[in-house]
């Protein structure tokens, strides 16, 4: 019995010490469970969704180079830029820049992808 303990006591600590020390499990969707710094209202998911494409792709130049798309991370706060119009994601400036009118956005790097325009719409549109 004291062999079995001990070298359970032996796995656990070999474990603990060689763990990868990450907060959740990546083979599952932990991740998602995790607060987004996207957006102020936590349940607002689709908020969540398109402004993390927004902040992590966007806004590296229009906050820097063209002053707009700030850290806005309410709907209000969209709304009130006039770049969307609710439930009109098509006639919002913010989607027209992102797919297409003079070259698809972001300049100079890869286009956004079909999921992550999907998200912007599937927003804007549910507004």
């Amino acid at each position: 019995m004291l062999k079995f303990r001990l070298s359970n006591s032996i796995i656990l600590a070999t474990i603990l010490i060689t763990g990868c020390g990450q907060s959740f499990n990546s083979n599952t969707e932990d991740k998602n469970l995790l607060p987004s710094s996207f957006c102020a209202d936590q349940s607002d998911t689709r908020l969540c969704a398109a402004n993390e494409i927004i902040q992590t792709k966007c806004t590296s130049c229009h906050t820097r180079y063209h002053a707009t798309w700030g850290p806005y991370d309410t709907n209000a706060q969209w709304l009130e830029s006039g770049n969307v119009i609710s439930g009109n994601a098509t006639g919002s400036a913010l989607f027209i820049k992102l797919k297409n009118n003079g070259g698809n956005m972001p300049e100079g790097a890869p286009e956004l992808t079909e999921a992550e325009n999907q998200a912007i719409r599937d927003w804007i549109d549910a507004l």
